[in-house]
């Protein structure tokens, strides 16, 4: 019982921001508390409906009302102003329908209705509805909203990235495994010295440096006006380029160690036998030496997608605005525009997109060990 102590505890740390998250992405209740009256409203009495509207912003005190219109303008632009005027001025306009429309026509039109009653619940989905692009008509069937797809596009593009990222990765990091491995023991203290001093650097200051190195005036644009490949100065930087460049770089170490690690368990006496009984080089490497590292190169690769997934600091330092990933997004609805439920929300759909990954992940070691065994 003691032993599980320290694991309970780790479960316990990491399952309450985890909960708070998801909680955070659902919470309404600064809107929900705030239209106790319109809630009991029924929906087939406009002047009921608009009697209960005026009795709600009457109620609330400046700083509420303030809070109720930020969060319903980042449902549709206009309504800010909409809620201020109306709530100055709730108790001075007849309480009908008719009253509200001659104080501001905007009441006229259903948009701001259905906005305040899919707003106006302890719970809300609109967060999920803008992330995913869906939401529910007045039929109640599933429709995809016009203009709302921005966030799954940035999460294909994430993905996109991500993969590229991988992809480069794992071409620069398998020659540099073998030789470690494979390689004389200088060679391979050498190498993985440079290895782990970059994995040790921190990924600001190596993102910095690519940024000087790549940059118009930098190292690499000066080279290569020099030795006359181009005549002026290429943009290598503020791009997908430069993105992937940056993020492979950071990430070189994590798919590295683990092909280290899988190819020195692969005996050499193996591809010794397969060259005595007559295979090639080319041969003994594609059918006896490649299927055993392929765990060390699934685990590497996986590693790094995953990671490439989360990446914030090197694509908004290295990239233009079409390469910003779902981090990007995350961090500026948190800092900036102070939207913390649909920063949850994508968090939350970030989360679900590695877990998912993470499964088909292990789904696939566990073929590759089949494999490997039958070998």
């Amino acid at each position: 019982m003691l032993l599980l102590i320290p694991t309970a505890i780790f479960l316990l740390i990491f399952v309450v921001p985890l909960g708070s998250i998801i909680s955070l992405s659902l919470e309404n209740t600064a809107l929900g508390s705030r239209f106790v009256t319109f809630n009991a409203a029924a929906e087939n009495n406009p002047d009921q409906r608009a009697q209960a509207v005026l009795q709600d912003l009457g109620a609330m005190d400046q700083k509420q009302l303030g809070e109720v219109a930020r969060m319903l303008n980042q449902e549709k632009s206009g309504f800010r102003s909409l809620i201020l005027d109306t709530g100055k001025k709730a108790k001075t306009i007849p309480p009908s329908m008719g009253g509200l429309v001659a104080f501001d026509k905007r009441w006229a039109e259903p948009d701001y209705w259905e906005i305040i009653s899919k707003n106006a619940g302890a719970i809300s989905w609109r967060h999920y509805q803008k992330v995913s692009g869906l939401k529910l008509d007045a039929a109640g069937n599933l429709t995809i909203a016009k203009g709302d797809l921005i966030f799954m596009r940035v999460m294909g593009r994430t993905l996109v990235i991500s993969v590229e990222v991988t992809l480069l990765t794992l071409l620069i990091s398998y020659p540099v495994a073998f030789a470690v491995a494979r390689g004389s023991r200088r060679t391979a203290a050498t190498i993985l010295t440079i290895v782990m001093v970059s994995f040790w650097t921190s990924v600001l200051v190596r993102t910095t440096a690519w940024v000087v190195l790549l940059q118009t005036n930098g190292l690499i644009n000066n080279l290569l006006v020099w030795l006359g490949i181009v005549r002026e100065p290429i943009q290598l930087i503020f791009n997908r380029f430069g993105a992937l460049v940056a993020m492979t770089h950071v990430l070189l170490p994590f798919a590295i160690l683990p092909m280290i690690n899988v190819m020195r368990t692969i005996p050499k006496a193996q591809s010794d036998a397969s060259r005595s009984l007559g295979a090639g080089p080319i041969e003994t490497f594609l059918r006896v030496y490649f299927p055993q590292t392929l765990r060390g190169v699934a685990v590497g690769g996986g590693t790094v997608f995953i990671l490439a997934l989360g990446f914030y600091i090197t694509p908004a330092l290295t990239g233009g605005p079409n390469d910003q990933m779902l981090a990007y997004f995350i961090a500026d609805f948190v800092n900036k525009t102070l939207n913390w439920g649909m920063a949850a929300a994508l968090s939350v759909l970030l989360l679900l997109i590695v877990i998912l990954l993470i499964c088909l992940g292990k789904l696939i070691q566990r073929m590759l060990a089949k494999r490997e065994r039958a070998i």
